[in-house]
This record gives structure tokens, C-alpha cells and sequence, in this order.
């Protein structure tokens, strides 16, 4: 037997017949005032996670549905994965409408970070990604930080024009709409499913709320392009971040690697001794050694040491694709691994990136090119701060191992002026194809 109701946390269409699809629902909770789907009452109150997913054909449907007429687009961005969250495809159809971009997860930049220019700069990565907007507006749905600029700004643009919230899966898009439904006095009314773990949201829920605002909540998309969308829940829990990041300077020479868990490889070929600097998930075990020796490391210690992939995750996580990257150091640049994070370099290199099939590493202007910009080069400004392990005065933990040490942090595309890439396979982080 099938309802026309739709669930109360993630907009999906209520059902009785298949247990196990999208929708599923118990006669016993079908008559409860605020029915949920079993999926979301798991989620909510036992944080177990059912996977159900919506295709991307049913997801550009959706959205173009609530697209129809003119509309206010709150277009939910990760701050701390910009490329690998944007929606792929739809920008002609979004542009005809007038978007005020949100970039969620600013609490993870590094303290002291000055907001405006995060905000300047996360404007234009949002314009090199064909999105155009009235403006950027940097937010934390964890902590409040700048929803006072973004009720008061849709409140006042709105006008009669439904709020259409889009997004790809696990970038807060439910958690910000949740927090903005809280300054409206309705949080418990119209509050939707919240939860770490990507495409909560299932279909389109319209929301109304005091005053006249129209609210239309779209599903996240859930994309192969990140990391963070293939890899088994455990392995979520190790790449995304949970407080500010600790950036991890290490001080390179060519012929050296850094390995980003088993997910990601860096390696440093050619050019002067310098420093990278790692922006990942602080609870993510990083670790330096020696180029020559950086397929027999992932052959013998791939999920041990290096880890996520786990035993859990997709076969297909294990084996990577190498792309060349020429860095020609007329500013730093950050290489971009989409759900993962990212390396700034600030000088002259040859660089093979690794990352899994399907995993494009991009290039882009680095996001703290002038606040960091003397730990680039050689690395002689950084090594004056001296110790094994110091904090300078920007605040980057300064890695001075020796070869083959590695680092963690505790607790918890496309190219661009000065850089360059191309993509070739190389077996699982090799060269020769091996597979460990």
C-alpha cells in the first residue's frame, strides 16, 4: 500500500510495501502527527545510517522542478572542499535565477584567519566554477557564525519568490536550513533530518515559515567525484573534519613524497627544497618518505598505516592514477584533492599527484597565498622557528622529520595561471602498475 505522504525529516515519499527502499514506513509510525520514513527515524535517534541514494537523473529532475519560476537560490557551498562541491551540469539553469552562494564549514579554517578575505577569495572560486551570485556569504552552521548577514539578506531579497536551498550531499545544506529555520521561531515545526552522514535529504520538502517566506529543500547529490562520497562510513569519519584545522608545514626536497592517508600521493620531483603544506582533516595520518621507496610503502602498509581506504571501503579506493603537475611558482597554488583537502605549494616544482579513479586533483590559486606566502621557496624562513615540531607566528605546525616520519594532528578541476596537468593511470600510487 502506497501514500502520498511524504516523510517529515528527509521529503521522501512514505511507502509500506518494500522494506528497504526509500520511504519505508511501519503502519505504527504512519500514525504519528510528523510520520518519518525508518531510515530517518534510525538516523535521528539511534545515528545508524541506511543507504538509499538518489540517482542524478532523479536529482536534476527535482531540482529543475523547483526551478520552475523565478527563484532565490541558497546555493550551499563547502568551504573547505569548493570544487568538490559544486553541482556539475546544472550552471545554465542556475545562472537564470538570482543565487546568494553560502559557503558552510568556515569554522574549519585555520583560527585568525582574516573572514574578509576568505570571503573575497571564496568569491571568486565560486565565479572560477561558473557560479555566478549576488553574493558570498561565509557561514558556520555549527557554531551561528554570519546567519545574522544571511536571514537578514534573504528576508530582504526574497520578496514573493520561493528560496529553493541546493547542494551537493554532506556540505551542512540540511543543518544550515535547520539553523535558519530556528531564527524564523519554527525549528521544531519544519526542522528536516541533519545527520554526518551524505544524502540525507531524499526529495524536495516545501517549507513555509512567519512572515510569508517560502521555502523549497532540495536532496543532496551524491557524487563519485569525492572522496568523502566513496568511502565506507568508518573511513568518513577519519577524512572529515571536525574542528579548525592544524595545517602541517613539511619541509620537502625533490625525490621525497607525502602520502595523505592510503588515499592520496604527493610526490616531489624536481625543484629547490621548499615547504608543503598539508590542510586535511587533523584526525588524518599523514606521512613523509622517500620517493624511491613510496610503492613498496603502499604495496606493504596499505590500511595499517596507510589508512582510510579500510577493509571496508571500495576495492576501486586502492588503486590510484598519477597526474603530472608542473608548478611554475609565480605564486603559490593549492592542489586540491576533492573531499579530502589540499597541498599549497609556493614554488617551482614537478609534482606526480596520486589519487583514486575518478578523483581529479585541481589546481587553483592557494587560499592563503599572501598570509604564507614566505613559507614557500627554499623553506630557510620557515627552518628559523627551529624545533622539531613548532607553531609560527601564522599558526602552521612546522614539520622538521626525518625521512619517513609522519604526521597527524591529534584530536578528533581544473588548472590555472601557473600550473599545469594531465592525467595518466599508474596502477594503485605506482608507476609500473603494481598492485599490492
Amino acid at each position: 500500500m502506497s501514500f502520498s505522504l511524504v516523510c517529515t525529516g528527509c521529503g521522501a515519499p512514505l511507502q509500506m510495501d518494500t522494506e528497504g527502499e526509500r520511504g519505508f514506513i511501519t503502519s505504527e509510525a504512519f500514525m504519528r502527527d510528523k510520520p518519518l520514513c525508518r531510515r530517518c527515524y534510525r538516523l535521528i535517534h539511534y545515528g545508524q545510517m541506511e543507504s538509499v541514494q538518489i540517482g542524478e537523473q532523479e536529482y536534476r529532475t527535482t531540482v529543475m522542478r523547483a526551478l520552475a519560476k523565478p527563484s532565490l537560490i541558497l546555493y550551499v557551498l563547502d568551504a573547505f572542499d569548493m570544487a568538490g562541491s559544486a553541482v556539475r551540469g546544472l550552471a545554465g539553469v542556475i545562472n537564470q535565477h538570482e543565487v546568494i552562494a553560502v559557503a558552510n564549514k568556515i569554522d574549519l579554517y585555520p583560527h585568525g584567519s582574516s573572514r574578509d578575505k576568505l570571503r573575497q577569495w571564496l568569491s571568486r572560486e565560486a565565479l572560477r566554477l561558473q557560479i555566478a551570485h549576488r553574493a558570498m556569504l561565509p557561514v558556520s552552521a555549527e557554531t551561528g557564525e554570519g546567519f545574522d548577514a544571511l536571514h537578514e539578506m534573504v528576508s530582504r531579497v526574497a520578496g514573493d519568490r520561493p528560496v529553493v536551498v541546493m547542494g551537493m550531499a554532506n556540505v551542512g545544506k540540511s543543518t544550515v536550513l535547520n539553523r535558519l529555520l530556528a531564527m524564523a521561531g519554527d525549528v521544531q515545526e519544519r526542522s528536516v533530518t541533519a545527520s554526518p552522514f551524505p544524502g540525507t535529504t531524499l526529495g524536495a520538502i516545501a517549507i513555509k515559515v512567519a512572515g510569508g517566506l517560502h521555502i523549497v529543500d532540495t536532496p543532496g547529490l551524491i557524487g563519485r567525484h569525492r572522496l568523502q562520497d566513496r568511502v565506507c562510513g568508518k573511513s568518513l569519519g577519519l577524512i572529515l573534519p571536525k574542528a579548525a584545522l592544524r595545517p602541517r608545514v613539511f619541509q620537502l626536497e625533490p625525490g621525497q613524497t607525502i602520502y595523505i592517508g592510503g588515499l592520496a600521493r604527493v610526490d616531489f620531483e624536481q625543484g629547490e627544497a621548499q615547504s608543503f603544506v598539508v590542510y586535511a582533516a587533523n584526525q588524518l595520518h599523514v606521512h613523509r618518505t622517500k620517493l624511491a621507496r613510496a610503492d613498496e610503502l603502499y604495496r606493504q602498509h596499505l590500511g595499517s598505516l596507510l589508512t582510510p581506504p579500510c577493509p571496508e571501503c571500495a576495492d576501486d579506493l586502492r588503486g590510484l592514477v598519477a597526474t603530472p603537475i608542473r608548478v611554475k611558482g609565480e605564486r603559490p597554488v593549492d592542489v586540491a584533492l576533492p573531499g579530502l583537502g589540499w597541498v599549497r605549494v609556493g614554488a617551482a616544482a614537478s609534482l606526480t599527484v596520486h589519487a583514486p579513479q575518478g578523483i581529479t586533483p585541481a589546481v587553483r590559486p592557494a587560499v592563503f597565498g599572501v598570509a604564507e606566502r614566505g613559507h614557500g621557496g627554499s623553506g630557510r624562513r620557515a627552518a628559523r622557528f627551529g624545533g622539531a615540531r613548532s607553531v609560527n607566528p601564522s599558526g602552521l605546525r612546522t614539520v622538521f622529520a626525518k625521512r619517513g616520519e609522519s604526521a597527524s594532528g591529534g584530536r578528533g578541476g581544473s588548472g590555472t595561471r601557473g600550473a599545469s596537468t594531465a592525467g595518466r593511470h599508474s596502477g594503485p600510487a605506482t608507476r609500473g602498475g603494481k598492485r599490492p
